[in-house]
């Protein structure tokens, strides 16, 4: 599973850089990172003995409307980087190296002074896991019980300054969190985030040929609702000891509404089944006597706003369940002495419970005008559940209208409102 994942990787990689056409008009960086492990679980708090060290190459080109989305969102600049941090524990945390596409945003610029925000996400390998480091495989107090995998994902976003000072060459600081995590597939998964700040040094190679792009006359992108229904699969563990993989699923039917022309917010359905609630109570999380199918099945309600660039969208979704017979299951020793009755949103403790919240990073990509690929990472706060690798269908509703007036306020030509008014 793991090595599907990162053959998707690998295609996403090459579908996202490949937004970008202008050849010469890059910029390479090399950073210094320093930072520190947040010591989120109380699995993290004898782990973590020193600082983030290493060091960050990327590689980043400006968009100049190859697409209609790098207008839509003010030509941002495409990057690939290449990480490798000393995690500050050799013996049992080693080394983290990592691969991410990002997309660097600028939000403000005044003289020399330039402001982005950046966001991306890749895979990372790490060399220490639990399985190479425990000395008794049955006691996550005697290995790396943040990691149960060498391939993880990786995160990365954050905010980054740059400042040009002499032929090409640009000061560059990053200040960023970071996260390695494999969303449960293997345990134990307490995960790494981490807070790092880096600086260093960008050249221009062509700096002398480099040009600001500059906007053209496009039309408005339609405003009209749009229906998806994706269907995901995955697997995950439930308990280091076990070694053994149960299957995961969702089905989401949503609705979207594009708010300009680069975001859209939209608002789903769904259903999740989770294959590890089988009345295995080892794990003590959960206090389960014996193996019911409704016990598997959560059903929520969710909040998705997503960012649109061409083939992509990509967001974070914030959702909560309305049905969830785990709800009163939970915390185990709560669950087990007397019968709970919560309400839908009720007070939680996530290192004993899943509790009513949940999230998910999406990222979409369309290989036809209807049916696109899905990858999600859905979690309960810092805690991931599983990956979603899904296929998803999308239609649109019949749009009516069609602005006249395209973002530089000039009306469009009469052959394109004749055009309009055919359709």
């Amino acid at each position: 599973m793991m090595k599907k994942f990162f053959l998707i990787l690998i295609f996403y990689v090459i579908c996202f850089a490949s937004q970008s056409q202008t050849k010469n008009n890059f910029a390479i960086k090399a950073e210094y990172m320093y930072g520190t492990i947040l010591k989120h679980t109380t699995h993290l708090q004898n782990l973590v003995q020193g600082p983030t060290k290493g060091a960050e190459l990327a590689v980043e080109w400006q968009t100049m409307g190859e697409q209609n989305w790098h207008q839509y969102i003010g030509f941002p600049k495409i990057g690939v980087g290449l990480v490798s941090l000393d995690l500050g524990n050799p013996t049992m945390l080693g080394n983290l190296y990592a691969v991410y596409p990002y997309l660097n945003f600028k939000v403000f610029h005044y003289q020399r002074f330039i402001l982005n925000i950046k966001g991306g996400a890749g895979a990372s390998y790490l060399t220490k896991t639990f399985n190479n480091t425990a000395t008794d495989l049955y006691n996550l107090n005697t290995g790396n019980a943040a990691i149960g995998s060498k391939l993880n994902v990786y995160f990365a976003g954050g905010a980054n300054i740059i400042i040009p000072f002499e032929k090409g060459f640009a000061f560059v600081t990053d200040f960023q969190w970071n996260h390695a995590s494999n969303g449960s597939f293997y345990q134990p998964n307490s995960g790494i985030n981490m807070l790092n700040a880096s600086a260093g040094i960008s050249y221009t190679p062509y700096y002398k040929h480099a040009y600001r792009p500059r906007r053209k006359h496009l039309r408005d992108m339609p405003q009209k609702f749009s229906y998806e229904f994706i269907a995901s699969g995955g697997a995950r563990e439930l308990y280091y000891k076990d070694d053994k993989q149960y299957p995961t699923g969702s089905f989401v039917a949503a609705v979207y509404r594009p708010f300009g022309n680069a975001v859209r917010l939209g608002i789903g359905a769904e259903g999740f089944y989770d294959g590890v609630y089988n009345g295995n109570t080892k794990f003590e999380r959960t206090y389960l006597t014996e193996d019911k199918w409704e016990n598997k099945i959560r059903f929520g309600v969710s909040l998705r706003p997503e960012l649109m660039f061409g083939r992509f969208t990509a967001g974070v979704h914030l959702g909560m369940y309305v049905h969830n017979p785990l709800k009163n299951l939970e915390p185990y020793g709560e669950a087990k002495n007397t019968t709970l009755n919560k309400p839908l949103i009720y007070p939680y403790d996530i290192e004993k419970e899943d509790g009513w919240f949940y999230s998910r990073a999406s990222l979409q990509y369309a290989f036809t005008k209807h049916l696109f690929l899905s990858i999600g990472l859905k979690t309960h706060l810092q805690k991931a559940e599983f990956i979603e690798w899904g296929l998803g269908y999308r239609f649109s509703s019949k749009n009516k209208t069609l602005k006249s007036v395209s973002q530089t306020g000039k009306k469009l030509k009469d052959n394109d409102l004749q055009l309009i008014r055919t359709k």
